[in-house]
């Protein structure tokens, strides 16, 4: 769960989810320091500077303007901060090597994967992700791990497709989840919407990676299985609606939804009208 923690003049809020972390800060320290940035890591930055003074490995400090929405993939490389003359905000996200390299072993690339080091640049795929997974680590996971897992394999996805020096075309092959095995899944959801489900959890019934699974789902089903999963809760929650006298608050988690307030705004995102109201009008 997020842990906020207050520093001079920065707010630093830190989510951790299976195989990635997230951190989004605002620092408002101005002037000349020395602030290092974490290896293997990306980040996103969200305000734009005129001028920022950065170093390399311990070269040469270079002074140049940081846009809106820049993205710097770190590698292996020590990438320093120097300066900067107004408050910085920015997202951190630390995927564990272990994932991209699973999704690589599975796809007959050889391992282990090293992301390239580039840094201030416009990459809207990597920018739109870390938006998203800001959000979540901000509202304290409010969406859900499945919701969370899911961002974080599209963008392992994405860096091995883009920015692992991989030079034959990378396409996830299908995996063998037939129509048997498919409606084994389903079941499986329906008998456990209370529970925490996740990615793994279910490619392991197949069992396929957690890649392939949910791209195969997609692919069968016509959606991903976080949305599935959520259209199905928002589905039984309608049931007890209509058929029980239970509060929405204890409807909500009984179809697993970690807290009343998400299921009236998916409710509402979804169906147009409050839980409340949807009973209202049976």
């Amino acid at each position: 769960m997020p842990q906020p923690e207050q520093q001079a003049k920065a707010t630093i809020i830190k989510a951790e989810w299976s195989d990635l972390i997230v951190e989004y800060g605002r620092l408002g320290e101005t002037g000349d320091f020395d602030f290092a940035m974490p290896k293997h890591g990306i980040s996103v930055a969200f305000a734009p500077h005129d001028r920022v003074t950065w170093s390399v490995d311990g070269g040469k400090p270079q002074t140049t303007p940081l846009p809106a929405g820049s993205v710097f993939l770190y590698s292996s490389r020590e990438f320093v901060w120097h300066r900067r003359k107004k408050e910085s905000e920015y997202v951190n996200l630390l995927l564990k090597p272990e994932l991209i390299n699973q999704l690589a072993d599975d796809n007959g690339i050889s391992t282990p994967i090293e992301l390239e080091h580039r840094v201030i640049f416009p990459e809207p795929t990597i920018l739109h992700l870390a938006q998203l997974l800001k959000s979540e680590a901000v509202n304290g996971g409010l969406a859900g791990n499945l919701y969370v897992e899911s961002l974080r394999n599209l963008l392992a996805i994405h860096l091995l497709r883009n920015y692992c020096g991989i030079r034959e075309n990378f396409s996830p092959e299908l995996g063998a989840l037939d129509t048997f095995k498919l409606k084994e899944i389903k079941d499986y959801i329906e008998e456990n919407l209370a529970k925490t489900l996740t990615i793994a959890e279910l490619a392991a019934l197949v069992p396929m990676s957690e890649f392939h699974f949910a791209r195969t789902f997609k692919i069968l089903v016509g959606e991903p299985p976080h949305r599935y999963i959520l259209q199905r809760r928002i589905e039984q929650a309608k049931v007890l609606l209509k058929v029980t006298r239970l509060s929405a608050a204890e409807i909500a988690y009984q179809v697993g939804f970690s807290t009343p307030s998400h299921f009236t705004a998916q409710f509402r995102k979804l169906l147009g009208v409050t839980p409340k109201q949807f009973r209202h009008r049976i």
